[in-house]
């Protein structure tokens, strides 16, 4: 400072004495240049600097010479007032090295080397200022985050929470946007702003941003953040090189700091950055050191908030589905309980109620499982099954509360937590107890006789498979035994069948109580059962001792007498038995052993027991091949007649019987002993009559127009089967009519076992054919069912006597007898009597001279294939009286 002039800092020096005017200027002159506090001098408008302390000079940076040359407004840019004094005005000052301070100045006037001037003295405010601003900040930083603290309490849903806090922090924290994103697990690992508050807010959700590292756009404060864990704060974005191309937009130009918030949570023990809260500053405010830790403590309040909500409304939405659940659960129709590890019940729905008759709050909390389930080894093998395979299922006996059994469908499945370890079971059951009694009902129909309760031939042949092969592994011998009830036909045909059913019950009751408890009773059908004894030794001998004492015991118990209602029966039985062992059998084999030993035991006299004779098998064997080619040869026609003829007295040719023939391809011509019965037997009689009365009236009615066949007539043998078949005399007619023999010109012989049933329907058959013209004759009279009350009713033409009684005539006076009495028979009833089996001339004598005058067998004829009848009827014609066994 130039040389302060005398009296140029004293206000008044006029009447100061000169020494103490040396003393004032020089006091004075000390204060000026020690003031702490920086002081100019200037002219009075404030403009030119006329002095300058040490103080100014020091804060300013400026030297005297560079006061004196810049004036006062080279370091503020605002006038003083033109009036004095002033006291702490506000301004700006810019010291030398461009930096501004904040000040206070007062100014007042003066003499300044005798001329009017101002003294203006700064105070510096700058340190003052920027804590006021600091302690206002942090109160308004406090204030946010209070608010913020009250809005998460309120929240009530994520998304306003979230536009909540940005609105505060721009509101209330004086930030000029702010905004909040979740970090998103797509490929480009975006950053998905969902809330943000603030004027120029909607111009910056526009830019895109990532936190990938290898993203351009993940180079910021947010990306930095995310990937980080950390806050991160640029307090001037003018001075970031990644800001350069944001900061080219207008909007942008008073932007000055960021923030950018990590918000972490904690998902499975594990912390994780699940977003950011981003926050921008203008000129005016400025990010202090002493808000950081509050903002951390918001981004931390935030995220938690975040996460309180998810989990409210995870466990909203949980409980909406449990609630979902537990209505459809209730609504189910299956029993569905929730068991913990320590077997106490969790949960049960409304039909788990309705099963077990516990309600709801009964059962929770308790433990159940060993009053509802009774069978201690079925439950432990279900747990074990359950915890190691982490599913059961099974049927298991349910017992409710009021002790009521049920039967039940159960499936346990083993319910585990986030960390794979047990937490619960899951029981779902299904009533099944009617199903299982329909099953049982279906069972006891399909496998069961309701009229005895026995075991039918099915379960039969199952166990008797079992049996087999048991006894094929083991060793252990067994027998079968088929028992079918002697004369049962005739109880159902006397007493009738409800008596004959009652029978059956006594004897299926009986049979029981003859047999072991695992040994097996069945019926097949009709008066046959079958017992079927197992395990009886490795011995064959002595099983089979066993099973005959088996037998002989049923015998003799099915021999007792019977009381069927008001009625005392005595029945027999006939037994067939056959053993098995190890020894292969297949059931079907070891079923007709039995059935032909039990045959054989009929043909013994009945009320017997036979063992199974591998001989008879063989011809059984060879029967049932029989029946085969049999049933062959009447499809392809393989059957033809022979004709065997009858004579009168006079050993002129009166007729022909039709006798069917059947010549095997292998067996050669099969007798009809053989294939006869065996047809009667298997029901293919009635196709081999048809036959046989077809080829019949073919040839009958081809004798039209010849005068040597016009009085002959054809017999036709008809079974009992046939004649009873309700279409019979329609099959008879259609024949006669398709073929044009004569009716008058047939005749059909009948046996007397046809005499047994529904005499009736037999008269009326008869009387129907014989309308038409059609002849009977009563064949093999007196060997069956000889009734005279009967015989004199039917419309008969003809008796034949049986060849048994023919071939003695001459020397067993009974069968003499017995053809005489035949012969007066017919004569008394006005019948024709024909003898059969006439072999020589004694018989034919013996029988004429008794009054027969019709004759029919070897002694006239052999039976003839149709070319041998011919030339036969050709050679009688022009011989009458001739023998026609002479000619052929």
């Amino acid at each position: 400072m130039a040389e302060t002039p005398r009296n140029a800092l004293h206000p008044d020096t006029q009447a100061i004495p000169h020494t103490q005017l040396q003393a004032a200027e020089h006091q004075y002159r000390t204060l000026f240049e020690n003031n702490p506090l920086p002081i100019w001098v200037t002219d009075p408008q404030g403009l030119a600097i006329l002095a300058v302390n040490q103080a100014a000079t020091t804060r300013y940076g400026y030297s005297r010479a560079e006061f004196l040359a810049i004036g006062l407004g080279g370091v503020q840019a605002e006038a003083l007032p033109p009036e004095d004094p002033q006291h702490a005005l506000p301004r700006c000052h810019v010291k030398k090295d461009g930096s501004a301070i904040d000040v206070e100045i007062s100014t007042d006037s003066l003499l300044f080397n005798g001329q009017a001037a101002r003294m203006v003295l700064a105070h510096d405010v700058t340190q003052h200022l920027r804590t006021e601003k600091d302690l206002a900040r942090l109160s308004r930083a406090h204030s946010m985050v209070t608010a913020c603290n009250e809005a998460l309490v309120r929240a009530s849903s994520e998304s306003t929470l979230l536009h909540d806090i940005c609105r505060i922090a721009v509101d209330i924290g004086g930030y000029r946007m702010a905004w909040v994103g979740f970090a998103q697990d797509d490929v480009e690992k975006t950053i998905s702003i969902v809330a943000h508050a603030g004027s120029i807010a909607e111009h910056f959700t526009v830019w895109p941003m990532s936190w990938s590292a290898d993203s351009p756009y993940g180079q910021g404060p947010a990306g930095r953040a995310v990937r980080t864990g950390e806050m991160v704060v640029v307090p001037d974005i003018r001075r970031e090189g990644i800001f350069q191309n944001w900061l080219k937009e207008p909007w942008v130009n008073d932007l000055r700091g960021v923030a950018s918030l990590p918000l972490r949570s904690t998902d499975s023990g594990a912390e994780r950055t699940l977003g950011l809260f981003y926050l921008y500053a203008n000129t005016t405010v400025d990010i202090a050191s002493e808000e950081i830790p509050l903002l951390q403590q918001l981004a931390g309040d935030i995220a938690f908030g975040i996460q309180h909500l998810r989990t409210q409304e995870n466990k909203r939405l949980s409980d909406a589905h449990i609630r979902h659940q537990a209505t459809v659960l209730d609504q189910a129709q299956d029993a569905i309980v929730v068991r913990g590890m320590d077997q106490r019940v969790l949960y049960l729905n409304k039909r788990a109620e309705q099963l077990y008759g516990w309600t709801s709050q009964e059962a929770v909390g308790t433990t159940l499982l060993h009053q509802v389930y009774r069978n201690p080894v079925a439950i432990a093998h279900a747990y074990q099954t359950v915890m190691e395979q982490g599913e059961w299922r099974g049927e298991l006996a349910i017992y409710r509360k009021d002790d009521q059994r049920i039967e039940a469908d159960v499936r346990w499945t083993l319910i585990t937590d986030a960390h794979n370890q047990p937490h619960s079971i899951l029981s779902i059951s299904s009533d099944i107890t009617q199903r299982k009694a329909t099953e049982r009902e279906i069972e006891k129909l399909a496998f069961y006789d309701t009229l005895t309760l026995l075991p039918n031939r099915q379960l039969l042949l199952d166990r008797l498979g079992h049996a087999l092969a048991t006894s094929a592994r083991h060793g252990q011998g067994g027998a079968l035994l088929f028992i079918d009830l002697d004369n049962f036909k005739t109880l159902n045909d006397t007493l009738g069948h409800d008596k004959g059913d009652l029978l059956l019950q006594h004897v299926a009751q009986r049979l029981g109580h003859c047999v072991r408890s695992m040994d097996t009773v069945a019926r097949l059908g009709g008066d046959e059962f079958v017992v079927m004894l197992e395990e009886l030794g490795h011995d064959p001998v002595a099983a089979a001792e066993q099973a005959k004492r088996v037998g002989e015991k049923i015998l003799s118990t099915l021999a007792q007498p019977y009381q069927l209602d008001q009625h005392e029966h005595l029945s027999t039985s006939s037994i067939g038995i056959a053993p098995f062992s190890s020894s292969p059998n297949t059931v079907g084999e070891l079923l007709k052993q039995a059935d032909i030993a039990m045959y054989q035991a009929k043909a013994a006299g009945r009320n017997t027991l036979r063992f199974f004779d591998p001989q008879l098998q063989a011809a059984v064997t060879d029967k049932a091949a029989l029946e085969a080619d049999l049933r062959l040869a009447l499809v392809h026609g393989g059957l033809f007649l022979h004709y065997q003829t009858q004579h009168n007295a006079l050993g002129q040719m009166t007729g022909v019987e039709a006798l069917a023939r059947w010549q095997h391809p292998t067996r050669g011509m099969v007798s009809p002993a053989a294939f006869i019965p065996l047809a009667e037997e298997t029901g293919l009689i009635l196709e081999l009559g048809r036959q046989v009365l077809l080829q019949a009236c073919t040839l009958l009615a081809s004798w039209h127009g010849r005068h040597s066949a016009e009085h002959l007539t054809m017999a036709v043998n008809v079974s009992s089967r046939q004649f009873k078949h309700p279409g019979f005399v329609r099959q008879v007619l259609d024949i006669l009519q398709s073929t044009g023999a004569r009716p008058s010109q047939l005749k059909l012989e009948l046996t007397e076992s046809l005499l047994v049933d529904d005499i009736e329907q037999v008269i009326t058959k008869m009387e129907a054919l014989q309308a038409q013209g059609v002849g009977f004759s009563l064949d093999d009279f007196g060997t069956g069912y000889s009734s005279l009350s009967y015989l004199k009713r039917l419309p008969l033409d003809q008796l034949k006597i049986d060849q048994s009684f023919v071939r003695d005539v001459m020397t067993d006076p009974n069968d003499a007898v017995i053809a005489r009495t035949i012969i007066g028979l017919g004569q008394s009833l006005g019948l024709n009597v024909i003898a059969e089996g006439v072999e020589t001339a004694d018989q034919r004598d013996f029988l004429a001279q008794h009054g027969c005058r019709a004759f029919q067998g070897y002694f006239f004829a052999r039976p003839l294939p149709t070319e041998q009848l011919s030339h036969a009827m050709a050679v009688s014609a022009q011989a009458d009286g001739v023998h026609i066994g002479q000619f052929i």
